[in-house]
């Protein structure tokens, strides 16, 4: 899909605002796999890389923190560039998998084929768009759009069917947005790396 129109993103948000009273509530145990050097208790769910560099769901400049419901979607998208660029094993550098849970109460189910079809996009136009090359070209992908409708609506997360493992799902948080009664704590945050500027040199 190519990048998006003005107009058609003001429809698309409406139909957003629409399907909001059907927010799901979410509580459970995601899994987020990172690159070590942000593999500590500040920033493994800050959403700070998301805003910097954007993803599928969000543009750059609003947090996002990206999860799996299930250990092994969440592997399959922690080296997804690897896995598509086709380096050598040598290439492989170190990350580190762990859990949250998420007490959410007000999440947008996209996994929903109702869902999907109320806000007029199918699975494989949200799994299969090049987020990456529309956003390098300068504009916004509309999983991107859809991403921000959602935050902007009010919801807290969106579940997001995986580009990288059929069936697969995440769940796309955006912490800014959590509302009172809302968590989201790290498992076992003491067991994480230090900070970068702890390790010893």
């Amino acid at each position: 899909m190519p990048g998006n129109d003005a107009w058609e993103v003001v429809e698309l948000f409406a139909r957003i605002v629409a399907l909001a009273p059907r927010a799901i509530k979410f509580n459970g145990t995601i899994v987020r796999s990172v690159a070590t050097k942000y593999a500590n208790a500040g920033e493994f769910l800050s959403g700070d890389g998301a805003a910097r560099f954007g993803g599928r769901w969000n543009r750059p400049g609003f947090r996002a923190v990206y999860a799996s419901l299930d250990i092994v979607t969440a592997t399959l998208e922690a080296y997804q560039n690897f896995l598509d660029g086709g380096f050598s094993l040598s290439a492989i550098r170190p990350r580190v998998t762990a859990g949250a849970t998420a007490r959410l109460n007000a999440v947008l189910d996209l996994t929903d084929q109702n869902v999907r079809r109320k806000i007029g996009f199918t699975l494989a136009e949200l799994v299969d768009e090049d987020w990456s090359g529309i956003q390098a070209a300068g504009d916004e992908a509309w999983t991107q759009a859809i991403g921000r409708g959602c935050r902007e609506a009010g919801l807290e997360a969106i579940l997001v069917p995986s580009a990288r493992r059929n069936g697969g799902k995440n769940i796309v948080i955006f912490p800014d947005r959590l509302a009172a009664g809302s968590t989201l704590e790290l498992l076992a945050a003491d067991d994480l790396p230090p900070h970068p500027t702890l390790w010893t040199k």
